[in-house]
């Protein structure tokens, strides 16, 4: 046997071996790496087969596909979809998809692709989209996030908490996040009685004032008293179409009368009666009506329009997550006098 193999103690015949288990290491690594990688190609190529693109209007499947088309395609597919071109956004995104192998370069497709029909309103379609991605790569912070909305939308509040762990793994700072479903699912839950919702509102108040727009609006609404209690002068910016909106019937003119800010907003709206000196409330639509109300005009109203402070886009109707860019926490009221219209809506409550 010596006559055939070297004998153990030679260290070339140790070198030989180690090599040898170093190249099947490898080779079985790179043949397991493939079985998957086909796998789950074949996984996502089923998905995007149950999806029917023959409804869409623009006709690109025509198109020889090369390389140098991706990026153009790409910022063509977003153009449409920023513009609600839905329809063309995703067949883009699709052509795209369906003619690049590697999942590495159309991640970012695939991706455009779930928040295009998250913001068509397919949202099973694109939590299918987003969890595609996460299945091939896992850290995908952007698909995540978006996976969160999507359940939130289809009120699956459990599930959507079940994406903050991984984002908490990550480095991700969820607490707002965390805070705002926590918020939502009590809103939500018709087992929780109307007194014990009004008690873990307080509560979210008294811990940190996070989200105390959307709290105050949920008060208004379930116990008139408890909320007038929670008034804060100092936030009165941020409710103000809130305050300016509610019926007479719903005014607490104790609590109004002992607030400079509350009688200042209320002298503008023209509930109560005419003053000799009115208290400044450094809120610059209602100290411009209360100055022009002392003139002689009382002919002024407000209106809103809301912003959001994130992305910067504005919108006519309040919001919790913003439309555009589901940013939370993130809305900003603008106030415009306007002539005042004989025909009054409260939409907010």
């Amino acid at each position: 046997m010596d006559k055939i193999l070297p004998s153990y103690n030679d260290p070339l015949f140790s070198i030989l071996i180690i090599t040898l288990l170093v190249l099947v290491v490898a080779l079985v690594s790179v043949i397991m790496g493939n079985y998957k990688e086909e796998k789950q190609t074949k996984r996502l190529k089923k998905f995007l087969g149950k999806i029917d693109i023959n409804d869409c209007t623009l006709d690109i499947e025509k198109l020889p596909f090369d390389l140098s088309l991706i990026t153009p395609l790409s910022l063509l597919a977003k153009t449409f979809s920023i513009q609600g071109e839905y329809q063309k956004s995703i067949n883009i995104y699709l052509y795209l998809i369906e003619n690049i192998e590697s999942f590495y370069e159309k991640e970012h497709l695939l991706e455009g692709l779930g928040e295009t029909y998250l913001k068509a309103g397919f949202l099973k379609r694109s939590e299918e989209v987003f969890l595609a991605i996460l299945n091939k790569r896992a850290r995908n912070i952007n698909a995540l996030y978006h996976l969160e909305v999507v359940y939130e939308l289809l009120h699956e509040y459990d599930r959507a908490k079940e994406t903050l762990k991984p984002l908490e793994v990550m480095g991700e700072n969820i607490d707002s996040l965390q805070r705002y479903l926590e918020f939502i699912t009590i809103v939500k839950d018709k087992n929780i009685s109307r007194e014990d919702k009004v008690d873990r509102f307080e509560l979210f108040i008294k811990d940190s004032g996070y989200l105390y727009r959307d709290i105050m609006r949920e008060l208004f609404r379930l116990d008139l008293n408890e909320a007038w209690r929670l008034v804060d002068d100092s936030r009165a910016d941020l409710i103000l179409d809130i305050l300016w909106f509610l019926p007479l019937s719903n005014l607490n003119f104790d609590i109004i009368s002992s607030s400079e800010i509350l009688t200042s907003i209320y002298h503008a709206k023209g509930v109560l009666p005419n003053q000799d000196e009115v208290p400044i409330c450094n809120i610059f639509a209602i100290d411009t009506i209360n100055f022009a109300q002392k003139g002689g005009s009382s002919e002024v109203d407000l209106s809103f329009s809301y912003g959001c402070s994130r992305c910067k886009q504005h919108f006519p109707i309040s919001f919790d997550r913003c439309p555009n860019c589901y940013a939370i926490n993130s809305i900003q009221i603008k106030e415009t006098i306007t002539k005042k219209q004989t025909q009054r809506g409260y939409s907010l409550l």
